[in-house]
């Protein structure tokens, strides 16, 4: 089960129109990939994807799962949107409440174990080792955690683990940690186990979601246990995490996730169709990531640079994230900048994100020689002169 529907007021402008996991990611990709990745090369069969807000673009990207091989005999991939009612009301009240909404996709197909993903996060796991684990200490659940350098007060959930794995105590977003294993919020539960719960927080709830009701109560009567992973993982909100999981990748250095056999849809925005990028005669691209389809006649340094963007001559892109179709016109400089598909800058522009990020919408167009200084959030196609 893949919680892929809530909308993030936290990303602000880039999720104005489309929910979290359809937001490009590295260069080439689309946030959920990487979770339908893991699960195929898992070996997980079933998958439902639980959407809501927006959901046409990740549903446009994901379609029936051809690209992660979700379209055989055996293989199942299916959108589960609300379906209780049609009023805003109706739509899933928190995680717990979208999975009770979806028990008869469960119950379909009566596995012995759930997984419960975020379809918001960036990494790469082979959830068989997880799940062996889960079966060897006969859980109710046994959650990911991930050693990370924490503050206080903490944004994360914090789990306290003891010798044989089991999780002693569990706090959601504490003010004051008592360990660095931070909760990945990935799941696998015993699907009794997990029936079981959602019903009964349908009745009793009043968050409705599986961290902060649900999984302390399981720590405290049930059997939970904790799996350690130590790879690269992104949570990629608020925007500035977003922008510094980019950075990560073109720096090379911590804990970047890996990018090595991620499956996308590639039939999309004539992806399979781009040619290689080009570079003009002065064109130049620094520890940056430049994908097909790109032209650079300027130059680019540590940024990330997705399809069929075109940077002019004499322009300079640095450290910034630049979505499919972006025009940056000759002699433009930016900085520290995230600017959603389809924008345009003007000649001789500045964007300056050194005092703060500067994001642009979708279809924003920054008319020549305007110059915008950070932190600046422009809303979509919204034209700045």
């Amino acid at each position: 089960m893949v919680l892929a529907g809530g909308r993030t007021d936290a990303l602000g402008v880039l999720t104005a129109k489309r929910p979290q996991a359809a937001l490009p990611f590295g260069g080439m990709f689309r946030v959920i990939d990487f979770v339908l990745t893991n699960l195929s090369e898992s070996g997980v069969e079933k998958v439902g994807i639980l959407s809501q807000y927006k959901p046409l673009s990740l549903m446009d990207h994901v379609g029936i799962g051809r690209p992660w091989d979700y379209n055989g005999r055996t293989r199942e991939l299916s959108f589960l949107p609300p379906y209780q009612g049609s009023k805003e009301i109706d739509w899933y009240k928190g995680t717990a409440d979208a999975v009770y909404q979806n028990l008869h996709f469960i119950e379909r197909h009566k596995p012995k174990d759930v997984l419960v993903l975020s379809g918001d996060h960036a990494y790469r796991m082979d959830y068989r080792p997880l799940i062996a684990m889960h079966r060897e200490k006969r859980a109710d659940l046994t959650m990911v955690f991930k050693p990370m350098q924490v503050s206080s007060p903490c944004r994360f959930g914090i789990g306290v683990i003891g010798k044989n794995g089991k999780v002693l105590r569990y706090f959601e977003k504490p003010e004051v940690p008592e360990s660095n294993l931070v909760s990945l919020t990935i799941y696998c539960f015993r699907r009794e186990v997990l029936e079981e719960q959602v019903k009964e927080n349908a009745r009793t709830g009043k968050s409705f979601h599986i961290y902060d009701e649900i999984v302390p109560r399981l720590v405290e009567d049930g059997r939970v246990y904790g799996f350690i992973f130590r790879r690269g993982w992104e949570y990629l909100r608020p925007v500035s995490a977003y922008y510094d999981a980019h950075m990560r990748l073109v720096n090379c250095r911590g804990d970047r996730v890996s990018m090595e056999r991620v499956r996308t849809n590639l039939e999309e925005e004539g992806l399979a169709e781009a040619p290689p990028a080009y570079f003009g005669w002065c064109g130049a691209a620094t520890k940056s990531f430049v994908a097909p389809g790109s032209t650079v006649i300027g130059r680019a340094h540590k940024s990330v640079i997705f399809p069929y963007v075109r940077v002019e001559e004499d322009a300079f892109v640095r450290e910034s994230v630049v979505f499919h179709r972006c025009q940056v016109g000759r002699g433009a400089r930016v900085r520290r900048a995230i600017l959603d598909k389809d924008c345009v800058i003007g000649k001789g522009a500045v964007l300056d994100g050194e005092d703060g990020i500067i994001v642009l919408g979708k279809g924003v167009k920054v008319l020549d020689g305007v110059i915008l200084k950070g932190p600046r959030e422009v809303a979509p196609g919204e034209v700045v002169g």
